[in-house]
């Protein structure tokens, strides 16, 4: 492992007149720089890599990296073998992750704006910059908000929950769209009334031999898709040549639907329904062990109205009965069902009555009985470990009404760019304008930082410290380890140690972080973790293995089973509300993240722009999926281009003939119609979100995302689809089984 010295960051001078003048910043460097070596270190050879451990920050689920560097450049990211969580894979938004590192359109230092909006620029010193961050921060104390991101370090999040508490300031918002989208708040809710533990949960394919997937793209962008596909391998090819049986429900097919042995395409929303369906036919049929049996007698008779209405389930999922009594019968027979609660119940009214219902095909199967079924990610092993709680959209919304009455006077945003990924009509725009001074840690241009008066950038994560708390973290507890592949690129700054020195000029904040630098408060923290599977003792040698190894983790995790309460499990699951009248909005909206782009934050990376959609093979564009029969029925053709209309907004997209969508249902993936984040994001596609409302599922904690009617009305244009391959002929058994004589 390499040498990393010391840093020796900004002292605080005398104060005046409320301003602190903050000087003698000295740049940090390590050993390793940009330019080839002339006279190399001693540690370096010409053409030999160095390679270094670290986590990805692509997404929130805390991938263990391995970066191989030469002459002081990283040349390429792959997956860290020793990880325990993905096991030395990696998805494509990984590997592409040195574009983040050398992306053109990075600021090359802070900035400031003399009217916010314009889009004008004007560099400043980290002198100027600091003073100014130090003048708002220290006046505004109480009326401070700061919004972070999920993929924001357990580290940093640390320091501004601290900052928050000092000045008796809200705590810390931490939203994104992917967390939103992927219904983090309300999975970690629900179980904590099923099971008394907040936090997400993990589900075990590898011993697993029946798999029912409500709408859990896993296989693509839901939780740790990277750990699911390395478990899916095991789940396909098990002892004595057994492989596991997959079935995916859902409205259109994704990545896991399309590696599924059974896809049903059921009517949105109404995942929760069938679940409720099936356990139901379990009781009713006796169908299974005696055990299980039993255990959905009991849950169905607990119900209100004594029983579920198989007649109405039916009418509303569009199944058939004998469909949906072999899905009964299939998950109770196998040895160990498992039940997936996917991403796209969360965005509808009965979002906690559904996830609820799949859950409790888990207790009937006894998957919450047995370590390898379902659990719950530990606590972390070191108390002063964080792992960023993900903020309700009630949350949200109640910080957007403090900017909107004026009561917040300083705005800090790091990772995260609500302007682009929050709904028009939740307000954040016409918010931010009314906070007198926004500050933007981003390393390029977003459309939040626009509306910033400050862009003060921070590394890239690969220039980055930090850590994650793993979550889920499946068989043992996990803390990825994140440090410097190279040394910055640009003139940008630690927004750890940005705020760490800015809090030694307020009494209250110095108090608590009283670290001079993030490298000694994340050493003092890791350094008190228990011995791991790497060994060592001494806080030296620990802190050594830590970014050796690329973190820290246990020989094996504690076997241990969940304590599931059949009482909290007792909800009849209603029908799915929509909004938009069917006669004006015919179609259900189906939005799904792009495996590529993300929630929109791959977008400024062209290897991930120009990459093809592993399903339709579009590049470049916002398309919209509807099926053979509907493209008739209106008209349409492929790059026909058409007009999406919501009740709250109205966007472009390309026609994509798509026969894997059920005719009633028009599919958009996010992550484009970004009008900033630089030049490979910007004016590409449209922003699907726009579609989206305010309004939120009954517990508070996610968006009605998915419960929209839209109508298409075509605009009598065209544009040429970028796609790789023809894709007449595709699975064309598969979809005819779907939907037969359409």
């Amino acid at each position: 492992m390499s040498r990393v010295t010391r840093r020796d960051f900004l002292k605080i001078s005398a104060a005046s007149a409320g301003t602190a003048v903050l000087a003698g910043c000295q740049k940090t460097r390590r050993w390793v720089t940009l330019e080839p070596y002339v006279k190399p270190p001693e540690e370096q050879l010409t053409g030999v890599a160095t390679w270094f451990n670290s986590t990805c920050r692509q997404c929130p689920a805390g991938c263990g990296i391995t970066v191989r560097v030469m002459n002081g450049r990283a040349l390429k990211i792959e997956g860290n073998p020793e990880h325990p969580l993905n096991r030395g894979k990696l998805c494509a938004r990984g590997q592409a992750g040195l574009q983040v590192l050398y992306n053109p359109d990075r600021l090359t230092g802070p900035v400031q704006q003399s009217q916010r909006g314009i889009r004008h620029y004007q560099s400043i010193t980290w002198k100027e910059a600091l003073n100014n961050l130090f003048k708002g921060v220290s006046t505004a104390e109480s009326a401070m908000a700061v919004w972070l991101g999920s993929t924001t370090s357990g580290h940093l999040y640390d320091i501004f929950q601290r900052l928050c508490d000092a000045l008796q300031a809200p705590k810390p918002i931490v939203f994104d769209l992917y967390s939103a989208v992927n219904g983090n708040p309300l999975l970690v809710t629900t179980d904590q009334g099923l099971f008394g533990s907040g936090i997400l949960p993990a589900y075990h394919l590898t011993n697993s031999d029946v798999i029912f997937s409500f709408g859990a793209d896993f296989l693509g962008t839901w939780l740790s898709s990277v750990r699911y596909g390395v478990d899916f391998g095991s789940f396909r090819s098990q002892p004595l040549g057994k492989r596991g049986y997959l079935v995916q429900l859902e409205p259109r097919m994704s990545i896991t639907g399309a590696k599924a042995d059974r896809w049903i395409p059921v009517r949105p929303g109404t995942e929760g329904l069938i679940a409720q369906g099936i356990l139901a036919l379990i009781a009713a049929n006796s169908v299974g062990s005696s055990e299980r049996v039993a255990r959905a007698q009991s849950l169905v008779s607990a119900l209100p109205n004594q029983g579920v209405d198989i007649q109405n389930i039916l009418e509303a999922a569009g199944v058939t009965f004998e469909e949906l009594n072999q899905l009964a019968i299939t998950f109770a027979a196998g040895d160990k069902p498992l039940a997936i609660p996917g991403s796209q119940m969360t965005g509808h009214a009965n979002a906690l009555e559904s996830l609820t219902a799949v859950q409790a095909l888990n207790y009937v199967s006894g998957a919450v009985d047995i370590a390898d079924g379902l659990s719950i990610s530990l606590q972390p092993p070191q108390p002063d470990l964080v792992r960023p709680p993900v903020s309700s959209i009630q949350e949200v919304k109640g910080s957007i009404d403090l900017m909107k009455s004026g009561q917040v006077k300083v705005l800090l945003i790091h990772g995260t760019n609500p302007a682009f990924e929050l709904p028009p009509n939740a307000g954040f725009r016409d918010a931010i304008q009314k906070v007198p001074m926004v500050i933007s840690f981003a390393p390029l241009v977003d459309e939040t930082a626009v509306w910033a008066d400050l862009v003060l950038p921070d590394h890239t994560y690969l220039e980055s410290w930090g850590y994650e708390v793993v979550s889920p973290d499946f068989d043992r507890p996990s803390v990825s380890s994140q440090q410097p592949v190279v040394t910055p690129y640009f003139d940008t700054r630690s927004t750890g140690d940005v705020m760490l020195t800015i809090a030694q000029g307020i009494p209250a904040a110095a108090k608590a972080l009283p670290w001079m630098d993030e490298v000694a408060m994340l050493k003092e923290i890791i350094t008190q973790l228990p011995p791991g599977a790497m060994g060592g003792s001494g806080p030296e040698v620990l802190w050594a293995r830590f970014r050796q190894y690329g973190g820290w983790w246990p020989v094996s995790g504690p076997v241990s089973t969940l304590e599931f309460s059949p009482t909290s499990a007792l909800i009849q699951v209603p029908a799915p509300e929509f909004q938009g009248a069917e006669d004006e909005y015919p179609y259900f909206l189906h939005l799904y993240l792009s495996i590529l782009l993300g929630d929109g934050r791959g977008a400024n990376q062209p290897w991930l722009q120009g990459s093809p959609d592993p399903l339709t093979t579009v590049s470049w564009q916002t398309w919209a999926e509807i099926h053979p029969s509907t493209a008739q029925k209106l008209g349409l053709q492929d790059g026909d281009v058409v007009k999406i209309t919501s009740p709250y907004g109205e966007i472009e997209a390309l026609i994509y003939i798509y026969p894997a969508i059920r005719p009633d249902t028009v599919a958009v993936p996010l992550g484009q119609g970004h009008t900033d984040y630089g030049r490979y994001a910007r004016d590409m596609g449209s922003n699907p979100i726009q579609l989206v409302g305010e309004e939120a599922e009954s517990t508070g904690n996610d968006l009605l995302w998915s419960s929209l009617r839209v109508k298409i009305t075509p605009t009598n244009k065209r544009v040429a689809l970028a796609t790789f391959e023809n894709k007449m002929g595709v699975a064309e058994g598969f979809i005819n089984q779907a939907f037969p004589g359409q």
